[in-house]
């Protein structure tokens, strides 16, 4: 097993493609698991707002990210899923300006509604498109190791995010917790604005290389690395 998840973290590193797209996902839930954590806290007790509020706000994101997911298609068909993906990665860490703005009051909740509602919609579109992307690059035979690399790392960044809030959050307070989240969410943006993927035009075509050459074609690259970084 030990040789199969190396095999995996080198197929990966060895795709640009699926390196930044990983990065990508690692860096946006670092960033949304420290806001996640403080969020029903912040909204709660320092805006005041009633459990029947807060839920109806959760719901009205729900349908954001439903509605990313049924446009995102679409979107990637008239401007192609590099530009796409990078707005959509734009605008989440501009969503979260008016949470740290907001005071207590109807007018806020509405507007935190709708931060929430543009917020998710971008992370259903984005979501959608890196996925299909993913898969459509990676051969058959490393399918299933290429996810299992991405959701690691996804899924080992939360924990990171969670401390990080709670310490920032006892450090500095709630708000400014907030903001340096709402800072880490850019991250993601210039980790694909960066890379070549950020003019993809159209949807990659399924790779055809058999999975023994791709395995071995990352042993190369990975090989050649570490030997340039030796040397």
């Amino acid at each position: 097993m030990r040789a199969e998840i190396a095999e995996g973290l080198r197929y990966v590193r060895a795709d640009h493609r699926l390196s930044v797209l990983t990065a990508v996902n690692a860096t946006t839930s670092l960033a949304l698991a420290l806001l996640n954590t403080l969020w029903a806290v912040y909204l709660l007790r320092e805006l005041e707002m009633g459990p029947g509020v807060f839920g109806v706000v959760l719901g009205v994101g729900t349908l954001g990210a439903a509605l990313g997911a049924w446009v995102a298609p679409v979107l990637v068909r008239r401007y192609g899923p590099g530009p796409m993906m990078l707005g959509a990665l734009a605008l989440p860490p501009l969503t979260q300006v008016p949470l740290l703005l907001a005071s207590p009051g109807p007018a806020w909740q509405a507007v935190i509604g709708a931060a929430l509602f543009l917020q998710l919609a971008c992370a259903g579109a984005a979501g959608t498109t890196q996925r299909s992307i993913r898969q459509l690059v990676t051969e058959f035979g490393m399918q299933a190791r290429m996810q299992a690399v991405s959701i690691c790392l996804t899924s080992g960044a939360r924990p990171l995010g969670t401390l990080l809030a709670g310490g920032l959050a006892t450090w500095a307070g709630v708000r400014p917790a907030l903001a340096v989240g709402a800072g880490l969410l850019v991250v993601p943006f210039l980790v694909l604005a960066r890379s070549p993927l950020r003019r993809l035009r159209h949807m990659p075509g399924a790779t055809r290389q058999p999975a023994a050459a791709a395995i071995a074609a990352a042993r190369g690259h990975w090989k050649g690395s570490m030997e340039g970084g030796t040397a």
